[in-house]
């Protein structure tokens, strides 16, 4: 079983995110980051539901790993908002009621793209295009 069947599929996916991403507007450590991103909960959305093993929409209307970190060039996320993240990616996730065993396997998942988005945030963007290409 693929951990987009284990979430529950692409409507679990974005009621998920959805959640999420009300915590993040309204949180004093991530809201900034989030102001006016209402759309955001679906393209994170798109990402977990192409990287966990459901439809591949994300690729062909966004692009690859390198698109998704590009949009974080110049963020100068902290580990602070980093772990934030997290927890609030997890409280969402318990909210909307996804089951435990994806949620075990999904808090472990996140912290490596979310550590890699913290590094490529903190690039200068002569680096970043250096490590990602144009």
């Amino acid at each position: 079983m693929s951990l987009y069947q284990l979430a529950g599929g692409s409507e679990a996916l974005h009621r998920m995110t959805k959640t999420f991403l009300a915590k993040a507007q309204a949180d004093p450590l991530l809201g900034e980051m989030f102001a006016g991103k209402d759309d955001h909960a679906e393209h994170i959305a798109g990402y977990f539901i192409m990287n966990f093993g459901g439809p591949d929409d994300y690729l062909r209307e966004r692009g690859d790993l390198r698109f998704l970190l590009k949009q974080h060039v110049g963020l100068h996320i902290t580990e602070a908002q980093r772990t934030r993240w997290i927890e609030l990616m997890t409280q969402s996730a318990r909210e909307t009621d996804m089951p435990e065993a994806f949620i075990n396997v999904f808090t472990q998942y996140l912290q490596g793209p979310s550590r890699t988005t913290l590094q490529v945030s903190n690039l200068s963007p002569d680096d970043a295009r250096a490590a990602l290409g144009n």
